[in-house]
């Protein structure tokens, strides 16, 4: 049985809230002051606090929030508030880590729904090691492409967000980064795998279909709603939402979003009953929310309702180290697309050239160009003469250098041999890596192993 605290000067509304959540089968302690909390929680070990924001005309439940944050990091709390106060109990979510606020007078189904979501999560295992930042993740995400210390981070805090059955989620970056890969990658490794996963672009909508393309319809509602229409919200029920763009979302749909957010339920246009919906809601977007908040663009509370784990997607350019394994990545993937395809490779001073370049489409704008250089390139190996005019020519002019070649000759296969063995023994005997490093297709690197008889089994592990 679950313990709960309940803090509030208000006698009345202690033994409404005792009576509520006995019926809900919780163990239920109250007290008026935070000083009183403060000793019962010396006492007793609590599931959840829910705590008034003012009491005796003062802040007590900021200052108890604080406090118990210092005592256990990991207790959610649940803020009551007056409807004047909500600036202020957005505010303790954000910057204190309160775990929701509920406007008076209190919805009991709310309550008991919240309670019920911040109890599961206090007691969902935690990821593995997740304090400490050199941990390898314990989930491998195929569909995204990175061996990164800036895209490690990013897997960690995925694994993080899957292991606690996260279900609001905001994800931060440029254009072209992948969000919606990320997205995506969250649905197929949660609780959710099985469930829709349904992409809304908040951008491509127009305004006045907004409502209607997210909530649903009646039919007859409105001029040319000639049948009744069913909402993504519903259609991704037991599943995901992703709201990508969000920033783009008009100010008077950002109040229902809200709504939807707080109650779990969509009411149709033109209907009278509420759906219930349940849902995982991952948000993207471009822009600087915050900021947009400052100039009055976008409602600040939405914006802490969304921004419960906060997710951001690295810039290429910033992670350049990356550049050689999307490139090798995206080579494979168009050659099994295409009939006949034959693979192509990228000679070393391409591939320096492609990782100088700063790439402000990101990570779509590298597969854009490659998809454009197998189809046209001729050559097996892609040059400096394949890439884009303003890719090539920010390349520096290749170094003249000399050669000399003795008397006897040389063999040029066994330079290449001795080349792969070196590649392989820097590698750990990791083939695809040892490719990248030769400039060549890891295809054609075993061929080339198989051909001058390399034990590549005795380069792993040193």
């Amino acid at each position: 049985m679950s313990s709960i605290l309940i803090v509030d000067d208000e006698h009345a509304q202690r033994t409404i809230l005792r009576s509520v959540l006995r019926r809900e089968g919780y163990d239920i302690e109250t007290v008026s002051n935070r000083s009183d909390a403060l000793e019962k929680m010396g006492k007793k070990m609590f599931d959840a606090v829910v705590s008034d924001m003012r009491m005796k005309s003062q802040m007590e439940g900021r200052e108890l929030l604080r406090e118990i944050r210092q005592r256990d990091p990991d207790l959610p709390v649940l803020i009551m508030t007056a409807y004047a106060e909500i600036g202020d109990a957005v505010d303790l979510m954000a910057r204190e880590g309160a775990f929701y606020y509920l406007e008076k007078p209190i919805d009991n189904d709310v309550l008991k729904r919240e309670l019920k979501r911040a109890i599961e999560l206090r007691g969902a295992p935690p990821a593995r090691a997740e304090d400490d930042d050199q941990t390898v993740p314990d989930i491998e995400f195929e569909a995204i492409v990175g061996q990164s210390l800036q895209m490690q981070q990013l897997f960690r805090i995925m694994c993080r967000i899957i292991h606690r059955g996260v279900n609001q989620v905001l994800i931060t970056g440029e254009t072209g980064t992948g969000k919606e890969v990320v997205a995506k990658a969250i649905h197929e490794h949660g609780r959710r795998q099985d469930k829709p996963f349904v992409p809304i672009n908040c951008n491509a909508i127009p305004e006045l279909l907004i409502e209607s393309e997210l909530f649903g319809h009646e039919k007859g509602s409105f001029t040319g709603a000639d049948h009744q229409k069913i909402g993504q919200f519903e259609l991704a029920d037991g599943g995901t939402v992703f709201l990508d763009e969000i920033g783009d979302v008009p100010l008077n749909m950002q109040s229902k979003l809200l709504r939807v957010l707080q109650e779990r339920e969509v009411s149709r246009v033109g209907g009278t009953k509420p759906i219930s919906v349940d849902v995982c809601v991952i948000a993207a977007t471009n822009k600087d929310l915050k900021t947009a908040c400052d100039a009055g663009e976008f409602r600040e509370d939405l914006y802490f309702r969304l921004n419960v784990i906060p997710l951001h997607v690295p810039l290429l350019k910033d992670r350049n180290d990356d550049v050689p394994i999307l490139v090798n990545h995206f080579l494979n993937k168009f050659s099994k697309e295409y009939l006949d395809a034959e693979e192509k490779s990228v000679t070393p001073r391409a591939m320096s050239a492609l990782r100088r370049y700063d790439w402000p489409g990101n990570v779509r704008q590298l597969e854009n160009y490659l998809h454009r250089i197998f189809i046209l390139s001729e050559n097996e190996a892609i040059d400096l003469e394949d890439l884009p005019p303003d890719i090539s020519d920010d390349a520096p002019p290749p170094t003249d250098f000399q050669v000399e070649i003795p008397e006897q000759g040389v063999s040029l296969e066994d330079i290449m041999k001795e080349y792969i063995q070196v590649a392989l023994a820097k590698t750990n005997g990791n083939q695809t890596k040892a490719a990248e490093l030769l400039g060549i297709s890891r295809r054609r690197l075993q061929n080339r192993i198989q051909n001058y008889g390399i034990d590549s089994q005795k380069f792993k592990n040193g």
